[in-house]
Formats: C-alpha cells, sequence, structure tokens
C-alpha cells in the first residue's frame, strides 16, 4: 500500500511541473472568448459560491465573478495560480485562487453552491475522487458542470 502511495506522490509531483511549465497564461487568452460561451450557459443568481476547479489561469472564475459570483478557483499549478492572482487584481475583482489538488480539496463539506470545470479536471489520474470531492464540497441541491473533451472529439 505505501508503494501505490509513493507512486500516487511521484505521478502527481511529475504532473505539478509538467503543468507548470510554459506558459499557459498565453493559451488561455485564446480559451477566454469559448469559456465565455460555456459559463453563459451556467445560470447563477449573484452571490452564488462558485468553484472552478482546475482553474488554469482563471477562464471560469473570474468571469463568473465579473457576474456577480462569489468565486474560488483551485488549480495544481502555482504558476497558474499567480497567473489568475494576477488578472483578478489588475480587473479588480475579489476571487480566491487556492493551490491544491482536485482529489483533495481543502473545501469544507458544502462550501460551494456551483462546481464547475472546464477541460481540468479531466486530467486528475483518478477521476472518482475527483468526482467524490466535487459531490462533498458542493451543497445538497447544488449543481456541478464539466466541460471535458470525448473520446469522439477532435483532441
Amino acid at each position: 500500500m505505501s508503494e501505490m502511495i509513493s507512486k500516487m506522490e511521484d505521478l502527481k509531483n511529475r504532473l505539478k511541473t509538467t503543468w507548470n511549465t510554459g506558459d499557459y497564461g498565453v493559451v488561455a487568452k485564446g480559451l477566454e472568448s469559448s469559456a465565455a460561451e460555456f459559463l453563459a450557459r451556467i445560470p447563477f443568481e449573484p452571490g452564488a459560491r462558485l468553484l472552478d476547479l482546475a482553474c488554469g489561469t482563471g477562464q471560469i472564475a473570474l468571469p463568473a465573478a465579473k457576474a456577480g459570483a462569489q468565486a474560488t478557483g483551485v488549480d495544481i499549478a502555482p504558476k497558474w495560480i499567480e497567473q489568475a492572482r494576477t488578472r483578478a487584481n489588475e480587473e479588480g475583482l475579489d476571487v480566491r485562487f487556492d493551490e491544491g489538488d482536485a482529489e483533495d480539496l481543502l473545501y469544507d463539506d458544502d462550501s460551494f453552491d456551483l462546481v464547475v470545470s472546464l477541460i481540468g479536471a479531466m486530467f486528475a489520474p483518478r477521476p472518482e475522487r475527483v468526482v467524490a470531492e466535487m459531490v462533498r464540497v458542493c451543497r445538497s441541491g447544488g449543481r456541478i458542470v464539466m466541460g471535458n473533451w470525448t473520446p469522439e472529439g477532435f483532441i
């Protein structure tokens, strides 16, 4: 069992290193319009507590905050979190961004009205753990919305 835990920790460290390389912020700029279209299809009330899971540089959290959500973003890559914080600061938005693991979220049960992941959480190595965490942090009657690549899709 400890060997499996050690291997998973090693895998996550390698994933973190991989996601932290390059400049995703440049790529994210090109994805902003499609992220906005995705978010526009998810109705929520002003003041809704929204978690952007595997948030990258804030493609969902930032426009959600502009629309009145109490937005929080979490991602495994600290470089991306710093870029998201910088963008929020530049835009005068009150958004919380945390470095964290989608398989082991540091939020209390029932913390969010809406948990969203746009092409992010799907990269975690154990999807069943991610789903369990999404359900745990989403309040009863809340919503979980994901946008993922599919086997039939272009990518």
